[in-house]
């Protein structure tokens, strides 16, 4: 959606009887009116073409009118994207591709609105080939779902199988992913196969990929390679037919360009890319999945009022999906049985909890810390990493991975064995005093169902 060289329509979400609708309704050249309905024969409001542009004007003070929340004086240009509510109308400003579509296909955990059509052909184009493929995307928009749909649609016959990368320590990553002998090491009491063959004739995701360390980086990059892999402990490489799909929240190619990502894996892994747009983009989709959100979250689906209906439209959603169903889960509580879902109370503070989060926050506090800040944590950390970790409000395999990219050794910051006495003072000028601590809050999501 919002392609420059899409036409201008309207996006129908909500009518004047409360009924959700998922119906394009394209702007002529000559206008078009809006009323009770889209071009029926009451005059609230309407919408002309000037050119690439569009403007709306409210003709009838007696009726409600907003864009975006606030009231419609006068005349004003629509952008893509943008809310209008005319009475208990809903209306989504959009620029439609010709070959957009109108209704949103619900299968599973998924609903695939008109805002993910470019996705769906995306997919649906890279599906039945081997190339692997990386999903980018903001927190919760749903990029493992988007994977999911690409080994649905693969035809592959082996399972799909999922790791988080930030979970995988440096020291265990190699035994996670490709496998150990018995006796490898300590407590390698059995064979494993690990990932990649638990996936053959499948798929394996890399989930945030961009967590993953660098040295097990390399040894990735091997894998893709040879298409084969060698568990730890054993002499040969063991052939495998396994599918990669990778995911991540940040931008990987600033990644590379800051050392941190390694530019011959990422030309690996990206040989399709498929971009999820987030909720704000796609505003048109958004009653579509409170309709699939609510069919899972309440066995007798409730109606929403008005109101609730043009807050969750407007909002901004920087954490997406998850927390749209934070929202509804409140709405529904809040909400007395057999009523339709209202703009409660509680439902407005929790928008407002999140209303001045332009964008998702940092995935990390230790991206703005220095050399110098790092060595202070450790210093009066007494080098214990899980510690300093939790300090930093960062995850283990992270920290290792700013102890590579500064050359900071943590065993030297750890007590002398035999006079108690740490081994190493920070570096910089500043010293223990002059650390910055900022904490990145954590949001936990209230439903358990994964959407798009």
């Amino acid at each position: 959606m919002g392609a420059a060289q899409g036409e201008p329509a309207l996006f129908w979400t909500f009518d004047v009887q409360g009924a959700e609708r998922s119906e394009l309704r394209p702007i002529p050249h000559e206008g078009l009116v809006v009323g009770m309905a889209v071009g029926g024969p009451a005059r609230h409001a309407e919408l002309r073409r000037v050119g690439p542009r569009t403007f709306v004007r409210c003709v009838d003070s007696s009726v409600v009118s907003r864009v975006n929340g606030t009231g419609l004086h006068g005349e004003i240009e629509l952008r893509p994207g943008d809310v209008l509510r005319v009475g208990d109308l809903l209306l989504v400003f959009v620029l439609a591709a010709p070959a957009e579509r109108g209704t949103e296909e619900a299968s599973g955990d998924a609903c695939w609105g008109a805002g993910l059509s470019a996705v769906c052909r995306s997919v649906d184009l890279v599906a039945p080939h081997k190339h692997s493929v990386v999903i980018t995307g903001e927190t919760g928009t749903g990029k493992e779902v988007v994977a999911r749909r690409i080994h649905q649609r693969s035809g592959r016959t082996g399972p799909f199988v999922a790791v988080n990368c930030a979970m995988l320590s440096e020291s265990l990553a190699a035994s996670e992913l490709f496998g150990h002998t018995r006796g490898a090491f300590t407590g390698a009491n059995a064979d494993q196969q690990g990932l990649f063959r638990a996936a053959n004739h499948g798929t394996l995701l890399l989930d945030e990929v961009s967590d993953m360390p660098l040295p097990v980086q390399a040894s990735l990059l091997r894998v893709l390679e040879t298409a084969s892999v060698r568990p730890v402990g054993a002499t040969r490489d063991i052939p495998i037919d396994t599918r990669v799909v990778a995911t991540s929240h940040t931008d990987l190619i600033e990644l590379v360009h800051k050392e941190r990502f390694r530019a011959d894996l990422y030309a690996r892994l990206a040989q399709w890319t498929v971009r999820v747009p987030p909720l704000r983009e796609r505003r048109q989709d958004i009653l579509g999945l409170i309709r699939h959100v609510l069919s899972r979250l309440e066995p007798r689906r409730r109606r929403l009022t008005p109101d609730l209906a043009e807050a969750l439209l407007v909002h901004a959603w920087p954490l997406n999906v998850r927390g749209l169903v934070n929202a509804l889960s409140i709405a529904a509580i809040a909400s007395p049985q057999g009523q339709p879902l209202d703009l409660h109370e509680e439902v407005e503070a929790a928008l407002r909890s999140t209303r001045a989060m332009s964008a998702p926050p940092p995935p990390d506090a230790a991206e703005d810390l220095d050399k110098a800040g790092i060595e202070a944590a450790m210093f009066t950390g007494h080098g214990h990493v899980a510690s300093v970790a939790r300090q930093l409000g960062v995850s283990r395999p992270r920290l290792y991975r700013m102890f590579a990219l500064h050359g900071i050794d943590p065993s030297a910051y750890r007590a002398s064995p035999s006079s108690g006495i740490r081994e190493q003072q920070p570096g910089g000028e500043r010293g223990g005093d002059g650390l910055r601590h900022r904490q990145i809050p954590s949001v936990e999501a209230l439903g358990s169902v994964e959407q798009l």
